[in-house]
């Protein structure tokens, strides 16, 4: 006679909660035998059966998959294509892992560096910092691929500093907002970064950047946020005007901008 165990005895030898064991049941996954009484009874094939999802779920698997695997009479081709498809779901999860680990990293940095951050700028980093791949997307498909590779695929150690320096930019822009848009002070930070810049910036950029229409800059709106409230953004814009107008930037100043607010991190004041 096979030896049976309660469910309790089951849920001990298996170290399976008895609440997952009625869930399991619930969804067909496990059929212990019932007694008269009502009573659950577990034999060695339904430890078996408990094993397979085990493992399923150890692959990724959903409980839903795991039911239409155990219904195969047996492991073929179709396991095998199952797994494929498993493999690149796990595949991609892991891509979108190493992109949250890589945003902590940074934050971690950024903290670490600064002491603290304002609300604000916090959560406008973070904002920014998900949306970089259709940052770079929008880019590489409005201006150019050079463009797209100078301000996005740059070092960790690169990407540590601008970081900082985006910081720095936008703290300085908060503070000066509270005086004239055409102090020395200013047009010395809007300089430092315009000059950086407009170092990314290649011919077929700015070409494309002519033929853009309102609609492409309403999606490039969407895909950034600037850390600025109303007053600080006037005074961002009248700024940056009034450095183009002095030193007859007009056009290419324009375009820096544009693709400035298509990423964050090239808001810089690095000296």
């Amino acid at each position: 006679m096979d030896e049976t165990y309660s469910i309790g005895e089951f849920a001990k030898l298996t170290g399976i909660p008895v609440r997952t064991l009625h869930y399991y049941e619930e969804l067909g996954l496990l059929k212990p035998t019932r007694q008269e009484n009502g009573h659950r009874v577990y034999k060695i094939e339904d430890m078996v059966e408990l094993q397979k999802i085990v493992s399923l779920k150890s692959l990724g698997f959903s409980l839903s998959q795991i039911g239409e695997l155990l219904k195969l009479p047996k492991y073929d081709q179709s396991l095998v294509e199952m797994l494929r498809l498993q493999q690149q779901a796990l595949e991609v999860k892991l891509v979108k892992i190493k992109q949250s680990l890589d945003l902590v990293g940074r934050m971690i940095a950024i903290v670490q560096n600064e002491g603290q951050l304002e609300h604000p700028l916090l959560f406008s980093l973070i904002r920014n910092m998900t949306q970089e791949d259709m940052q770079r997307e929008w880019v590489a498909n409005h201006l150019s691929e050079y463009t797209a590779e100078t301000l996005f695929d740059r070092s960790a150690e690169a990407i540590k500093k601008m970081d900082a320096e985006t910081v720095r930019f936008s703290r300085d822009v908060k503070r000066l907002s509270k005086g004239p848009s055409d102090s020395q002070e200013a047009e010395t930070v809007i300089g430092t970064y315009v000059n950086w810049a407009m170092t990314y910036i290649d011919e077929k950029a700015i070409d494309n950047f002519k033929k853009l229409d309102e609609e492409q800059y309403t999606k490039l709106d969407q895909l950034v946020e600037m850390p600025f409230n109303e007053r600080e953004t006037a005074w961002l814009d009248k700024a940056l005007a009034h450095y183009f107008s002095k030193y007859m930037l007009t056009e290419q100043g324009e375009l820096m901008v544009k693709v400035a607010n298509a990423h964050k991190a090239v808001i810089t004041t690095e000296s």
